[in-house]
């Protein structure tokens, strides 16, 4: 069952005694279409900056397949229907594991969940149609979402919010208390966010055909999406770096022109494709990589001439175009100790050939890969237990961010289906707690499966075993759409936890101290977090305050 389940018995049983009405939650709760036990009301408010947004949920109890409108009003006049989505609900199959994956893998119960699994969770943010809408389930749950930037200045806002069904009406109010503290533009973002894009999944879930013009069209709304979750960093296709029998050859035209898609909406970051792997069998225990495209072994004479002839095109590519500093270079994909002499060999060459480049890499190991990184990328739980090992590597002048994946699991951040949304708002509240330079995460849009449908899959590797599956939504953190990507409570969530990094960052360059005690209200580790929403927003409205009046 849930956890927290006293609130049941203190809150939710007058709610229940209604069979039609309507409440405001915050978007930060995890909500269910077939039952909610969390203290509901009529009347919400939160504090935002000046050019976020004022969001809340509107959730509505009904008779399934009753139709519901839905209204929100600023100083009588209706607020537009573009600031209105509909939450759709996706399945959560299993509970994420207490250390990884699903709780299959090693047999043990998950405590640090918001629900035993199998369950419906409210996820996919979808724009509102023209006509009324109808649901089979109990609750039907909407966002209203408002860029600050609508209303006239800093100041208090009241929103009536009236919903209409058969036979029903309610009423709510949603009141945004609006500051003056600005989030910079993403162009100006100190945070580095990626998320793996693959543009293979664009183009099956859009039907659109690659390099056309209905392709960039989609190609700019997939851009756009992430821009406004605050992703300034995409990595390019894999397909623009070819090889044949006449060697290695780069589509300068079409990376360049997939390139400034991504920059016009601020994007400062551009990640290259890995250019080795472990091989086919995919053996973690081989100390050669293999270069990924010609299939030839590292340490074999045509290896070493394939990385020299990658790496001279890619530097003719981004000196020509002014990327050199944008551009992050990938050489193989979380390296371990096996691979490490061969992967640092690799370095020591690209190097040669391009001194000015920068290495990133999702690790895996630390000691034999010290100096052949840039930008170190660990497990959360990994920079956690080896800090020292890691502010070392900063003093030397490397810089260090951190990822997720399937693993940790636990009381971990992570953000698979099944935590508290919070956890994604503590990324950024650990970059500022620890000073770290952002996140990394493979799961964009890397569907196996239909997202809508389906939320926990196999594990893609060969040799996967049977029980190893990825946890609920750990392939994506945004959906297809009919007519582009769509967002989620997720991705929101972690938009939120990064703009929340911008401001304390602003704050931590006037007082640190008063930052320092500020953060710790909330975070102090990746496993040590406060879970109340509530606790989080007077934080949060402290934290607004203190800037604006800075």
């Amino acid at each position: 069952m849930y956890r927290h389940c006293w609130l049941f018995s203190l809150f939710l049983l007058p709610f229940l005694l209604h069979s039609q009405d309507a409440w405001l939650a915050d978007p930060l709760e995890s909500l269910y279409p077939d039952e909610n036990r969390i203290r509901l009301h009529h009347r919400y408010a939160a504090d935002f900056p000046a050019n976020g947004y004022a969001e809340v949920i509107l959730l509505v109890k009904s008779s399934p397949g009753e139709a519901v409108s839905v209204e929100a009003q600023l100083n009588g006049e209706p607020i537009p229907q573009q600031y209105w989505f509909r939450l759709e609900p996706v399945p959560v199959e299993q509970n994420t594991g207490l250390d990884s994956r699903t709780e299959q893998f090693i047999g043990k119960v998950n405590p640090y969940v918001v629900r035993r699994a199998p369950f419906e969770i409210f996820e996919v943010i979808r724009p509102v149609s023209n006509e009324a809408h109808s649901g089979n389930d109990p609750y039907q749950a909407f966002l209203l979402q408002i860029p600050c930037t609508f209303f006239p200045g800093p100041g208090k806002y009241v929103m009536p919010i009236h919903v209409r069904g058969d036979g029903f009406s309610r009423k709510a109010s949603f009141v945004a208390r609006i500051h003056e503290a600005v989030i910079p533009e993403l162009s100006g973002s100190r945070f580095f966010y990626t998320n793996w894009f693959n543009v293979k999944n664009m183009e099956k879930w859009h039907n659109v055909e690659p390099w056309t013009e209905s392709w960039f069209d989609m190609l700019d709304k997939y851009a756009r999406l992430m821009a406004h979750g605050r992703q300034n960093c995409t990595i390019i296709p894999g397909n623009l770096i070819t090889w044949s029998d006449a060697g290695f050859s780069l589509d300068e035209e079409k990376m360049i022109s997939f390139i400034n898609v991504f920059r016009k909406h601020g994007f400062r970051y551009f990640e290259s494709p890995h250019l080795l792997y472990r091989g086919d069998g995919d053996d973690w225990s081989s100390p050669e990589l293999v270069v990924r495209l010609s299939k030839n072994g590292y340490f074999s004479e045509e290896g070493k001439k394939d990385i020299a002839s990658i790496m001279q095109q890619i530097r003719g590519f981004t000196e020509k175009h002014q990327l050199t500093h944008q551009w992050l270079q990938h050489i193989a994909d979380e390296p371990t100790s096996a691979n490490a002499d061969c992967f640092s060999a690799v370095v020591r060459q690209v190097k040669d050939i391009y001194p000015e480049i920068r290495i990133m890499e999702a690790t895996n190991d630390r000691d034999g890969l010290t100096g052949a990184i840039d930008l170190w990328c660990p497990l959360i739980n990994d920079f956690q237990e080896n800090k020292g090992f890691f502010r070392e590597r900063e003093k030397a002048g490397e810089q260090v961010l951190v990822y997720t994946c399937l693993i940790p699991g636990g009381k971990w951040l992570n953000r698979t289906l099944d935590m508290e949304h919070l956890r994604q708002v503590y990324f950024g509240w650990g970059a500022s707690h620890y000073n770290t330079f952002g996140y990394l995460h493979w799961g964009l849009n890397q569907y196996k499966a239909d997202p809508f449908r389906q939320s926990v899959v196999h594990h893609p590797s060969p040799v996967a075993s049977p029980n190893n599956f990825l946890p609920a939504g750990d392939t994506h953190v945004i959906y297809p759409g009919k007519d582009g990507p769509l967002s989620s409570v997720r991705f929101e969530a972690h938009r939120l936890g990064i703009e929340d990094y911008e401001l304390l960052r602003q704050l931590q360059d006037v007082d640190e101290r008063k930052h320092n005690r500020l953060v710790s209200k909330l975070f102090r580790s990746y496993t040590d977090y406060n879970t109340s929403v509530r606790k989080y927003r007077k934080v949060r409205r402290k934290l607004l305050h203190t800037l604006s009046k800075s």
